[in-house]
């Protein structure tokens, strides 16, 4: 009868799912895997937070290896509390593949699942499944090119949250309910902010429903979890003071019209060059024509449903959220680019505004998304090929050394810039990329990390070897850093091949690598 598959049933089901929303599943499919198509067309990623990140996910998972040596310099410490998804993420994924496998697979949960959650959002609020397309081009934003990957899968789960909670306070069904107290748990056990921002609209929400006060008060006893959850780490951490480490507040904040000028940037200021800001100009402008489509073309308006003051308030409260912000706050913890993470979340939440109604020939005016989409990755696949390219050597070199030995990264000439965003002075990213290269050696071999977060979680630094000062690299002498074993330097001197305490391994490419041999003399 020609199989399962042909089956006229089951073909005729495959065909409707195939077709639905006019052929929605195709397209989505196809932007999906140019989504992914960066993330795994080279070995190495230019995200700033990467290495550190990685680094610490290393700490827990061989904490207690003696070969890694982990333990000789932190403390492990985890807590059921933010960054908790990302690490545990990793740290379960090491069991089967290596470290930056582990990190690939949940970027690609994040690509997969980001448009899913704007589509859901866009069901909930009652508009066209098709802006949820603007998801795709928007989901690559300048969190990305900092390695915020807890930030950005927070942000998708509390995109999933609020969908969840629409839906439940509309049909009473206990899906709907259930995914709300999974999503906001997860939510806040991978990044604060993106929970917190969550809970401000939830709370406007239930407010503005309150005739629907019982289905309020269930949604609120699923939440409360993940708020007694955040209540008790502060009062851990207080009382420990492995993250919040003062009582008084002080930060930078951003003034109004500084604020309003930098969102565009904030938003898709990616990689150097005018490419990344066409991108966003052409989704701005679709935007636009997709607002005057819905008011001066009858057939392509949809009728505003119940839910379009939600809409609107949720809007108002995430761009208060984002003027209202510190760019970065430096007591009672170190907390660097508050503020400026939030418009993208925004954007993405005004694309779905447009009460237009987007069926038949009417979908070809998101055809400059579409090709936005499409364009977009395969650009950051180029540049993301050069980078890995160039940068390759060093992480062959780090793999040289033994597990757990002490290895110190030295990026000379590339970690300070001209500009402000793009301080790194590298092709392939818009972030300082280098910053955090030291982090390394740690996240592929254990050892040590001379500027390893100190977050309070999954471990803690105990031990400080001597380290030069945080981008001083340029000016690297082998006296700056004594009691590492192993160099990896970008851009070696003929003086440093001529220090007598190491001896030259090898070179390849722009990167050398060398062995301590003698302790550092005290003579000049």
């Amino acid at each position: 009868m020609g199989g399962a598959f042909g089956h006229p049933l089951t073909m005729a089901r495959l065909r409707r799912l195939v077709l639905a929303e006019g052929g929605l599943p195709v397209v989505w499919v196809a932007l999906t895997c140019f989504a992914l198509y960066p993330v795994w067309h080279q070995r190495m990623l230019p995200m700033l937070d990467t290495p550190n990140h990685l680094a610490l996910a290393r700490g827990w998972h061989d904490f207690h290896d003696p070969a890694s040596r982990i333990a000789e310099f932190y403390d492990l410490r985890v807590r059921m509390v933010p960054y908790w998804l990302f690490y545990g993420s990793i740290h379960v994924l090491m069991y089967v593949v290596d470290v930056e496998t582990a990190n690939k697979l949940f970027l690609s949960a994040y690509l997969v699942l980001f448009p899913l959650a704007v589509l859901a959002l866009a069901r909930s609020l009652g508009r066209s499944p098709w802006l949820a397309l603007f998801a795709f081009p928007v989901a690559f934003n300048q969190n990305w090119i900092y390695g915020f990957a807890s930030y950005l899968m927070s942000v998708t789960l509390a995109l999933f949250c609020l969908a969840a909670l629409l839906r439940w306070l509309e049909t009473r069904r206990s899906g709907y309910v259930l995914a709300l107290g999974v999503c906001v748990t997860l939510s806040y056990l991978a990044h604060i902010l993106p929970w917190f921002l969550f809970g401000l609209c939830a709370i406007a929400i239930l407010l503005r429903e309150a005739r629907k006060w019982q289905a309020g008060v269930v949604a609120a006893a699923v939440m409360l979890p993940s708020v007694l959850m955040a209540c008790t780490a502060v009062f851990e951490d207080r009382q420990e003071r492995t993250y919040i480490k003062d009582s008084t507040f002080a930060a930078t904040f951003t003034d109004f019209p500084g604020a309003l000028l930098a969102f565009p940037k904030r938003v898709m200021e990616i990689v150097p060059g005018p490419f990344d800001t066409r991108v966003l100009l052409t989704l701005v402008l679709t935007l636009v024509l997709l607002f005057a489509l819905s008011r001066w073309v009858p057939t392509m308006r949809r009728e505003p449903g119940p839910l379009a003051g939600t809409h609107k308030l949720v809007l108002w409260i995430l761009f208060f959220a984002y003027l209202s912000l510190p760019y970065e706050i430096h007591k009672p913890m170190s907390w660097w680019y508050v503020g400026p993470r939030l418009p993208s979340l925004i954007f993405v939440v005004l694309a779905l505004y447009p009460p237009v109604e987007l069926s038949g020939w009417r979908r070809v005016a998101l055809l400059p998304v579409i090709v936005c989409g499409v364009a977009l990755p395969l650009k950051l696949a180029r540049l993301y090929r050069s980078y890995s390219t160039r940068n390759l050597p060093a992480l062959k070199l780090i793999e040289e050394t033994p597990r757990g030995a002490l290895t110190l990264v030295v990026v000379r000439n590339m970690v300070l810039g001209k500009g402000a965003e793009e301080k790194s002075g590298d092709s392939s990213s818009s972030g300082p990329v280098y910053w955090h290269f030291p982090e390394w050696p740690m996240a592929l071999r254990g050892g040590y990390g001379p500027f390893t977060f100190d977050q309070g979680i999954p471990v803690v630094p105990k031990v400080k070897l001597t380290t030069p000062a945080f981008g001083t690299t340029d000016t690297f002498s082998f006296r700056q850093g004594p009691e590492y074993q192993y160099y990896v330097v970008r851009d070696a001197t003929d003086e440093m091949d001529r220090e007598p305490s190491v001896k030259l391994v090898r070179r390849l490419g722009e990167w050398t690598l060398y062995a301590r041999i003698h302790a550092t003399s005290d003579e000049p």
